[in-house]
């Protein structure tokens, strides 16, 4: 019990790194998660309406008409664009419409109406090509109908205008919804789990395996399978506890995101989070079994956190990446990961055939893990010899 108090207290003594891997990263996590799968309904778009006005110098129906179509708003026209009032102004120069009418039968080059865009946004630009629109449809009609008047060309470009289709919001499998607020938050603290983890496990670890220290527990009354015992227990509180204060934020922030989302869904959501946790925890184990210094550590934490966040689809959809990229990320337990986690947060209904994927990901994940540990082990008896070695050379020497 004493050697899992020890552990313990090695961890505590280093506050920095838990309050900047495990509070800060994961407060990072939250807001970059809270641009993510914003809450919509469906039937609540509304199409934008930018403020603008119309200069008319012609005083023709085409004015008329170009003004009605893009709406009319009430905006004095004295410093419109200066001052921000309108987004756009248009100026309809004299004799236009007919100017307009027989550039367009005759097949030339139709006049432009003068524009000016305001400096704030690019709204100008899409009331330029709102105005640009119908006035193709003023052409259109007037070069099919060479003959008709001013005011059926104008009536038949505004039918056409007006013409709209049928929309019908539908939700595909896979589209987004609010819970992917949580599922992106937990995509991100990969990079937070991996950090934090392999930073506080390697300190504990390296605590116990120093080559001093390892040759004074050698000829203390604990024996060696006991003291492992320990020292695995109080790493595994400390990934537990950082899993859970991981976690703990982002349902803080984001539970009322799963509403809707059945319960064993969120439960496989969290258990791929814990597996994922118990790969650092094995990687801080192998970098604590050779021995490495803290300014190590801190490397092998951050920039493996940041390829296994990058190659989990965290910070960019692997489907934008390259076919070998999105093959090479297979081999990364974060790909694994991202995979359960985003299917956990769509299940409708958390039956064993649409749970199977999701454990035959979690098993992935805990095979990452458990090659890792194996690999830890042997450097670890590797190590241990080493050190046997170099007490029996001593004594030896002392003898002599």
């Amino acid at each position: 019990m004493q050697v899992f108090k020890t552990a313990l207290r090695v961890v505590l003594t280093h506050p920095v790194y838990v309050i900047v891997y495990v509070g800060f990263l994961s407060l990072l996590g939250l807001f970059v998660a809270m641009g993510v799968a914003p809450d919509t309904e469906e039937g609540s778009y509304e199409a934008a309406r930018e403020p603008f006005a119309v200069v008319d110098r012609d005083g023709s129906a085409l004015a008329e008409h170009l003004t009605a179509f893009l709406g009319e708003h009430a905006f004095a026209m004295q410093d419109a664009v200066a001052k921000g009032q309108a987004k756009c102004v248009l100026v309809v120069p004299e004799g236009y419409e007919r100017a307009f009418l027989d550039a367009a039968r005759s097949g030339g080059d139709v006049p432009a109406v003068e524009v000016a865009y305001s400096y704030g946004t690019m709204a100008g630009t899409l009331l330029d090509q709102q105005a640009n629109q119908y006035l193709g449809l003023v052409r259109a009609e007037a070069a099919l109908e060479p003959d008709a008047s001013a005011a059926d060309v104008l009536a038949r470009a505004d039918g056409a205008a007006a013409q709209t289709a049928d929309v019908e919001t539908v939700r595909t499998q896979g589209g987004a919804i609010p819970a992917d607020r949580f599922a992106f938050y937990l995509m991100w603290c990969s990079y937070t789990l991996m950090a934090a983890i392999i930073v506080c496990v390697s300190l504990l670890m390296g605590a116990f395996n120093r080559t001093d220290v390892l040759r004074r527990t050698q000829v203390g009354p604990v024996g060696s399978v006991r003291l492992g015992l320990w020292k695995a227990a109080a790493s595994l509180l400390v990934t537990m506890a950082v899993c859970a204060v991981t976690c703990g934020i982002g349902l803080a922030a984001f539970g009322y995101t799963l509403e809707g989302v059945p319960a064993g869904a969120v439960a496989l959501m969290l258990a791929a989070a814990f597996a994922l946790a118990l790969v650092p925890l094995a990687v801080g184990f192998l970098l604590g079994q050779l021995g490495v210094g803290e300014a190590t550590t801190n490397a092998v934490g951050n920039i493996g956190g940041m390829v296994m966040a990058f190659m989990g689809g965290a910070w960019i959809s692997l489907d934008l990446l390259g076919p070998e990229m999105q093959a090479a990320a297979r081999f990364f337990p974060t790909y694994w990961y991202t995979q359960a986690v985003t299917e956990s947060a769509h299940l409708a209904e958390v039956t064993w055939e649409t749970a199977a994927p999701i454990l035959g990901n979690l098993g992935i994940i805990v095979l990452f893990a458990a090659a890792v540990f194996a690999v830890a082990l042997a450097a670890g008896r590797v190590r241990m010899r080493s050190a046997e070695a170099g007490g029996n050379a001593a004594a030896s020497l002392t003898g002599a």
